[in-house]
């Protein structure tokens, strides 16, 4: 199978610390700055030392499936073509190259839960030209800081400003501050930052626990090829089914996009996301996704039911707490 080598591009954006009227920068200012700095949304270019991670190329016509399948191999590390380390890259796969995959993919995916666990790890996707990108998700450490920059930002009434706004004047002013920062602090730090880091660590280890199974055909029946391949079919749609069981749930990415709204545009859940485009580049939510016909039915089916879920569950929870009294 043709393979490229990952392209990254790299576009960072730095917050800066405001400066302070004495002339000098307020010390706790400039940490949470830089903590938030860390803590950023990013695209970086990859260390000139590191070995050469190879992913299949993926064709111009490929169906919605194909994409939607190769997208979700992508974001995370345990597929079988899927940035294999140098130390198993050969003409023909033997058992000591499938588990030294299957080993990196484990070690990668544990590695992916410290770092959400903190500032958040890479991911990666194709853009509108096919091009393989790096991007970084938001760790929870990270978004905790954001929360409390934006909320000491509202409490402050627009007086203390990490991230370096111009200072809002008046009344009003003040008050569409304090609500902007209030609503960014529970939608953006809460529900997406904070609640999205947790759903990625517990994918990772998801992730992690299933490349570990995969061990085991794979070093008893991997020498064969008809039985190589049902094992690798079988590993990596088990893989896309896990991505998109983690992505519906709520607070995660595809539940986030079934959930947006624009209310400028008069656009509401679910038929937002039913009317973008497949490259959406208007709103960063759908950036790093082909949003096809059939991923929009698949993640709207399956948010809606994480929602049905969610509720039945809070329906739960009163009578639950009347049968101890």
């Amino acid at each position: 199978m043709p393979v490229q080598i990952v392209q990254q591009s790299q576009s960072t954006q730095v917050r800066s610390a405001p400066p302070v009227k004495n002339g000098q920068t307020d010390d706790f200012s400039r940490i949470l700055v830089r903590a938030r700095n860390s803590a950023q949304p990013e695209q970086r270019l990859s260390s000139p030392s590191s070995p050469p991670r190879h992913v299949p190329a993926i064709s111009t016509d490929a169906s919605d499936w194909q994409k939607y399948r190769d997208e979700q191999l992508l974001s995370n590390p345990g597929g079988e073509n899927y940035f294999i380390p140098s130390a198993a890259q050969s003409e023909e796969s033997s058992t000591i190259d499938n588990l030294t995959k299957d080993l990196s993919d484990v070690v990668d995916n544990i590695g992916n839960f410290f770092q959400n666990l903190l500032f958040g790890a890479e991911t990666h996707y194709r853009d509108e030209q096919g091009e393989v990108q790096t991007s970084q998700n938001r760790g929870l450490v990270g978004s905790l800081v954001d929360l409390v920059c934006d909320v000491g930002s509202a409490l402050s009434f627009g007086a203390w400003r990490p991230d370096g706004e111009a200072a809002p004047e008046g009344f009003q002013e003040r008050a569409s501050f304090v609500f902007d920062k209030l609503t960014e602090a529970v939608a953006d730090d809460v529900v997406a930052g904070v609640g999205g880091s947790v759903n990625h660590m517990g994918e990772d280890l998801l992730l992690a626990g299933w490349n570990l199974v995969e061990m085991v055909p794979d070093a008893t029946i991997s020498n064969v090829d008809a039985a190589e391949k049902v094992v690798s079919n079988v590993f990596d749609n088990g893989q896309v089914v896990i991505d998109y069981l983690t992505d519906v749930l709520p607070g995660a990415e595809a539940w986030l996009r079934i959930h947006a709204t624009d209310l400028n545009d008069n656009q509401v859940p679910v038929f937002y996301n039913l009317t973008t485009p497949e490259n959406f580049t208007g709103d960063t939510r759908w950036e790093q996704v082909s949003n096809t016909p059939l991923r929009k039915a698949l993640e709207t089916v399956g948010s809606l039911l994480a929602d049905g879920a969610m509720l039945m569950l809070l329906g739960q929870l009163p009578s639950t707490s009347q049968d101890h009294h």
